[in-house]
């Protein structure tokens, strides 16, 4: 956690003081990384004149934020550094470790924990870098904020060559998905389990930007995509589908979505093959569960629109 390298334990020589229990390594040029996450975004606000509001300060990630004057105190955010004990009868246990790490911090301070592995974001499951629009899209570094005993608040992350430069994840779903967890909450150990049958995601741009402008540094929230199968209900108007699905459906659903074909056909069938398989009742009676929603439609729509669906 923080940057001390390799996790090695520093041998401090000096004395001890019953005032001073911790000591906190501070960020030097030997042992901070290169690039950092110190708000690009600030900076290329600020070399327009303009000041921008601290864009993800709120728990709920349903807060867009907006690009306005500042019209509170700033929030004050501490890096993460290792903090070595010069109590020799301390016993480094994980089962405290998060509260030995942060515990002479005062309990408002938002910690940025810079994440070990960036790489291991399912970067494929954003819909645009699955559609090829933005195939070179990775992520260069994350970073966690949460407060010393608290929950994590939410994960930012820096973009190269995607629609997006700065992307917030505040949904806490998809926080827990990420397995960021004791004692370090720096390393990504992805959870698919929390996630929805074959769930992909798409980002929502903050109001106030122009995507269009190429020197424009642009941020977003990455947000959990409406699955296939239900624009294909939507097709049928049928909660329950009599038939499975047919190419010309899956075809028309991609275009309006801007997916790729086997995309979307893939997802629809693998949703219908476990609908209608052993353990179907499972999967069609916790659909909000798996796929997000449940839908229903009146009764007898489906027939009035099975012939468009075989034929398009």
């Amino acid at each position: 956690m923080g940057f001390v390298a390799n996790n090695e334990e520093l041998q401090l020589r000096q004395p001890r003081s019953d005032e001073l229990q911790f000591l906190t390594i501070p960020a030097t040029p030997e042992n901070t990384p290169v690039v950092t996450m110190s708000d690009p975004a600030g900076d290329h606000m600020a070399a327009r004149g303009t000041e921008i509001q601290d864009v993800a300060t709120s728990n709920n990630c349903n807060d867009t934020p907006t690009l306005e004057k500042e019209s509170s105190p700033p929030e004050h955010y501490e890096p993460a550094a290792r903090r070595i004990s010069t109590d020799e009868n301390y016993t480094d246990g994980e089962e405290d470790s998060d509260e030995y790490l942060y515990a002479s911090l005062d309990p408002n301070t938002t910690l940025a924990i810079p994440i070990t592995n960036p790489s291991a974001f399912p970067i494929q499951r954003l819909q645009e870098v699955q559609a090829q629009y933005y195939p070179s899209t990775h992520v260069t570094n994350m970073l966690v904020h949460k407060t010393p005993s608290g929950p994590i608040t939410k994960v930012a992350a820096d973009i190269q060559d995607g629609s997006v430069n700065h992307l917030f994840i505040r949904d806490t779903r998809l926080i827990n998905a990420l397995g960021l967890a004791l004692p370090a909450f720096d390393t990504i150990n992805l959870d698919t389990t929390q996630l929805r049958l074959d769930e992909t995601f798409t980002i929502d741009i903050f109001p106030g930007q122009r995507p269009n402008e190429v020197d424009e540094w642009i941020m977003g929230d990455l947000v959990s995509a409406r699955h296939a199968y239900l624009y294909w209900l939507d097709e049928r108007r049928s909660a329950d589908p009599r038939s499975p699905p047919y190419a010309a459906e899956a075809k028309a659903i991609a275009r309006k979505t801007g997916r790729r074909y086997p995309d979307v056909m893939r997802e629809i069938e693998g949703v219908w093959k476990l609908e209608q398989g052993s353990n179907g009742r499972e999967y069609r009676e916790n659909r909000v569960r798996y796929l997000g929603e449940n839908p229903t439609y009146p009764e007898g729509a489906e027939e009035k629109r099975v012939v468009r669906s075989m034929f398009g």
